[in-house]
């Protein structure tokens, strides 16, 4: 059985070239939840007349529930790049020879680490008991995405990889129709509300829903194909085929059309990560990947992109710093003299420390960066 699945995970050799597009991608995800959202809204804000500034405001937050904006885009997008990332780092592994176990192992405590920061940035050590701590968290959804997804790409044949993805989304929302009763996509009362609550340990972040947890345990069981839309993308680019953003494209449109095709019956809920909303976001994302690679692999101005390519590159750092440190009050004080100088509009003010955040967050991780590599 491990020599199968040594074989499964080498049906394709190890490509050599980096593809930047993933980085790219990434890093623009990261961005915004970095903190690019709120400067986004603070130009909003700052310039309301500004032409499409209240589409723009709009599409910077969450739908509540049932359908979708720009900003229900940024997690998935995260989640399908960290899928396609996984598959070079399986097959530079398996082309190093490391042991079966070795891998397994590593993948497990990688998925292990990411839930336990996790549940430190949900702020577990200020707790006064296990009860207030909030166990599922973006981080967490990551690890164990990638773990659930991985587990089925490397155990199936290359010829059976891509049937998985319309089969599982079908057999998901199958099993909302199976345990849902009469309106399993309902706001209040649904049963994946019920599972969390009934199952999930510790406090759950409800965001207004009856005791759903917007990264509980059924959702995840959706991400998990977020993640594996990834890997299936890393595949396609390691194969020698002409137009590759064409195609690229065309599957991302392909699953808009289904995804908004298949609203009226399964609606595209975040907070459930329903099997529409997997096809909308993954195609939207597919779309701007498409563009991306074409820029970036085919035309090869990824220089240009060098500054967003560094979210991704160092990512974690990203997310994790702006919890630990107030960027946000650092920046006003720096340019709070300046800035009270110009103006006393508070709508430039807020403008000005979210860029002035966003710049010293970006100083900050590159100082931080290169220190760790010196050492």
């Amino acid at each position: 059985m491990q020599a199968d699945i040594v074989s499964n995970a080498n049906t394709q050799a190890p490509t050599t070239s980096r593809v930047h597009m993933l980085d790219v991608v990434r890093g623009w995800s990261m961005f915004f939840i970095a903190g690019g959202d709120a400067l986004l809204l603070a130009v909003c804000l700052a310039f309301p007349n500004l032409p499409g500034a209240a589409w723009m405001r709009f599409h910077l937050g969450h739908m509540q529930w049932e359908g979708f904006t720009f900003y229900d885009a940024l997690f998935p997008t995260f989640l399908l790049i960290s899928g396609a990332s996984f598959t070079y780092s399986w097959q530079r592994q398996c082309a190093q020879g490391l042991s079966f176990t070795y891998r397994w192992g590593r993948l497990l405590l990688r998925t292990l680490l990411f839930i336990v920061l996790g549940v430190l940035y949900n702020g577990a050590l200020s707790a006064s008991s296990f009860a207030e701590i909030r166990y599922a968290s973006v981080l967490g959804r990551i690890g164990l995405g990638v773990l659930l997804a991985a587990i089925a790409y490397v155990n199936l044949p290359e010829r059976w990889r891509w049937v998985f993805f319309p089969v599982g989304l079908l057999a998901y929302a199958g099993l909302f129709e199976l345990c849902g009763g009469d309106a399993p996509y309902a706001m209040n009362h649904n049963w994946a509300a019920s599972i969390d609550r009934h199952f999930l340990p510790g406090r759950i972040d409800a965001s207004g829903i009856d005791g759903l947890d917007p990264e509980g345990l059924v959702s995840t069981l959706g991400a998990l194909f977020t993640a594996y839309l990834g890997m299936l993308l890393a595949d396609f680019l390691r194969k020698k085929v002409p137009l590759k953003a064409l195609w690229i494209a065309l599957t991302g449109a392909g699953l808009l059309a289904f995804g908004f095709g298949g609203a009226p019956w399964v609606p595209i809920v975040k907070k459930l990560w329903t099997s529409t909303y997997v096809c909308v976001a993954g195609g939207w994302t597919l779309l701007f990947c498409a563009g991306i690679y074409l820029l970036t692999d085919v035309f090869h101005l990824k220089r240009c992109f060098a500054p967003i390519t560094f979210f991704g590159t160092a990512a974690l750092w990203f997310y994790l710093l702006p919890k630990l440190f107030d960027f946000r009050s650092a920046a006003w004080k720096l340019l709070s003299g300046v800035t009270t100088a110009w103006t006393t509009n508070q709508a430039i003010h807020a403008l000005v420390c979210s860029l002035g955040s966003i710049i010293l967050l970006w100083i900050t991780v590159c100082l931080l960066r290169k220190g760790v590599q010196k050492s």
